[in-house]
């Protein structure tokens, strides 16, 4: 289902909400530029708010920022960004604030080791805050995207240097925005490795074993020679909130340069029956 009350007529992608489904933040060019944007509601059924620029402590005046990813305690946002003073073409940041009710803090670059020459996105922490997953390419739309891992000793310690997924996430096509479950098992992603840009998902009995072979998304979520990506999980498993630009009948296959104007903010749900 399309978000039509947050949906603009330009860009709109990357969401990611918080633990009770009442905050979703996600990225936009509706004024121009990629910029952050949050929408708030009283209750996970109700409709969502208008959406309103997160800010200049957040945003970027001149450049891109998009790739958001918040932490299960609502109190971190992770995110990637075209600023000047990166290291690369894409940097990862974070900006934090002390609860909901307060302020978003000045984002700040997470440095090396993460970011380098090249373009890093889609920085997704482990609900303890010691793991972070991103995807690692030469540029925006290349085909060498990888998804990597970092982990470190605290929530306040060093990033340390971070490596290459082994197994068979990685293909020889991109594979990009991860999202993870609250217990780790499982993890979702973005993958053109069977032509067009889909969604799979990836599972493991434990955290100290390698991820499993990934599996397609069904046809509710992966629709032929459309682009969907950025996938992101609430809390409880049950929403699956994605960004996806669908073909139109006479239209070709989407790609990042076709249809990324025609990207829109969607969510599926698990009902019971």
């Amino acid at each position: 289902m399309a978000l039509g009350s947050v949906n603009s007529g330009g860009f709109d992608g990357s969401p990611t909400v918080s633990a009770d489904e009442t905050e979703l933040l996600f990225t936009s060019n509706r004024t121009g530029q990629q910029d952050i944007f949050v929408a708030r509601r009283a209750n996970s059924s109700a409709q969502w708010g208008e959406p309103a620029n997160i800010g200049p402590d957040v945003n970027d005046a001149i450049g891109d920022d998009f790739s958001l990813r918040l932490s299960d305690d609502g109190r971190s946002l992770f995110f990637a960004s075209t600023r000047n003073q990166g290291a690369g073409t894409a940097d990862l940041y974070v900006s934090t604030r002390e609860s909901r009710q307060e302020r978003w803090g000045r984002a700040i670059n997470l440095g090396p080791p993460l970011n380098t020459d090249a373009f890093e996105a889609f920085p997704t922490p482990s609900a303890d805050g010691r793991t972070l997953y991103f995807n690692r390419s030469t540029s925006f739309d290349s085909d060498d995207s990888d998804l990597w891992v970092s982990t470190r000793t605290g929530s306040d310690a060093p990033w340390g240097e971070p490596s290459r997924l082994r197994g068979s996430v990685n293909s020889e096509r991109a594979e990009f925005s991860p999202s993870l479950s609250i217990d780790g098992h499982t993890m979702w992603f973005a993958s053109a490795r069977r032509g067009s840009i889909e969604l799979w998902v990836s599972t493991r009995e434990s955290t100290s074993v390698d991820w499993g072979a990934p599996v397609p998304l069904g046809p509710g979520v992966n629709v032929p020679r459309s682009m969907t990506l950025a996938p992101f999980v609430s809390h409880d498993g049950r929403a699956l909130y994605f960004m996806s630009a669908r073909p139109a009948a006479d239209a070709s296959t989407c790609s990042p340069s076709t249809c990324f104007d025609r990207l829109d903010l969607y969510v599926s749900r698990i009902v019971c029956r």
